[in-house]
């Protein structure tokens, strides 16, 4: 039998698609609140989509289809909230307001309600209104200026950053403003904005003026990075500090013996002569198969990686029983990752649900 989470007790209604409020919903739900997601009728666009997002954002919980375009929907929502601790909502600014289920409209019903928006570009800003996705708000931010990989343009990542940062910043503002309610009685209007989250990560590589850009390549190391074996596969190098670096030149100055060079030697021959170097760490791993590489790093102080797929992590994580990975009517989820005194705190109570049949309102 499960134990009860550490916010059980707390009632969200998670009236937003798609992902960033979904997912901030579902981190709740992993540690024990219940959650009530609102769907239009025909549902969450999320069904629709490729890639079984829906599955992936919305385990712990329970599905009910209200026309919100409608008064009886407006007034089914609003007895809906006047239970709950939190709202989660992700439209366009100012859709909420029209609909009747704005903050003022359900503080009305429930004075100590945390309702938290999230939206590209923030609830009063110029960029309000104006549409966008992931690669949108990444760009406006200032984080796709900076490049992950040495001597290569900027790409987005594979992951939507922007979307799973503010959701994770959504869930933790919630989080401090359910606590702060017990010091002070009040609920709260929370405005997560993607475009801002992002600034808030791209600041990281900015410098303490924010000045920095990504030519100086002062975030970059030749030495850290993947690098492609001679089956096809992938391996990640994170060879910053010298003595990492030492560690694995040792190795690969074997397949590639001018990596024994001292103009390698030390963090500034290795920036100084990078170019070179990132080639011929290209060339070293090029060389052997990704498990000979393994074998060789094995015994060593070397920060070396395979990349493996997402089914790969799951199964090794399945295989050592670490609680990281749950299973439920056919479904695989990570569940919340963070553990308590040794155990994960995510649960996977209920996979994700079906659409209410018959629509209220």
């Amino acid at each position: 039998m499960q134990e009860p989470g550490m916010l059980a007790g707390v009632l969200v209604v998670d009236a937003s698609q798609l992902l960033p409020g979904p997912w901030a919903a579902q981190v709740l739900g992993d540690m024990g609140a219940e959650v009530v997601k609102v769907e239009p009728p025909g549902g969450d666009g999320a069904r629709s989509i490729r890639g079984d997002l829906f599955a992936a954002t919305n385990r712990n919980k329970r599905s009910v289809v209200i026309d919100l375009k409608s008064d009886e929907g407006r007034t089914e929502f609003l007895d809906l909230v006047r239970g709950a601790d939190v709202v989660i909502e992700g439209y366009r600014p100012g859709v909420v307001e029209r609909l009747g289920i704005g903050y003022d409209d359900v503080r009305g019903v429930n004075p100590g309600i945390v309702y938290c928006s999230v939206s590209g570009y923030g609830r009063d800003r110029p960029d309000s209104l104006v549409p966008g996705h992931d690669v949108n708000y990444l760009a406006k931010s200032g984080m796709l200026s900076f490049s992950g990989h040495w001597g290569e343009e900027p790409r987005r990542p594979g992951s939507p950053m922007a979307d799973l940062g503010s959701a994770s910043y959504a869930a933790v503002s919630i989080v401090a403003a359910l606590f702060d309610r017990t010091r002070s009685g009040e609920g709260c209007h929370l405005d997560v904005s993607m475009t801002d989250v992002m600034a808030s990560w791209a600041a990281a590589r900015g410098g303490r003026r924010l000045e920095r850009t990504a030519d100086d390549r002062s975030h970059l190391y030749p030495t850290n990075d993947t690098f492609a074996t001679s089956d096809g596969r992938w391996i990640a190098l994170g060879a910053v500090e010298e003595r990492f670096w030492e560690a694995t030149r040792h190795v690969l100055a074997t397949v590639e013996p001018d990596l024994a060079s001292d103009r390698f030697s030390g963090l500034e021959a290795r920036l100084q002569h990078g170019d070179e170097l990132h080639e011929l760490v290209h060339r070293a791993f090029a060389q052997h198969d990704l498990d000979t590489w393994l074998e060789l790093f094995a015994d060593t102080d070397a920060p070396v990686s395979p990349v493996l797929s997402l089914a790969e992590a799951a199964e090794r994580e399945l295989a050592t029983d670490s609680g990281l990975v749950q299973c439920l009517d056919d479904e695989r989820h990570v569940v919340f990752p963070v553990r308590r005194n040794g155990t994960v705190i995510g649960q996977l109570r209920s996979a994700s649900p079906a659409l209410e049949d018959t629509a209220r309102g």
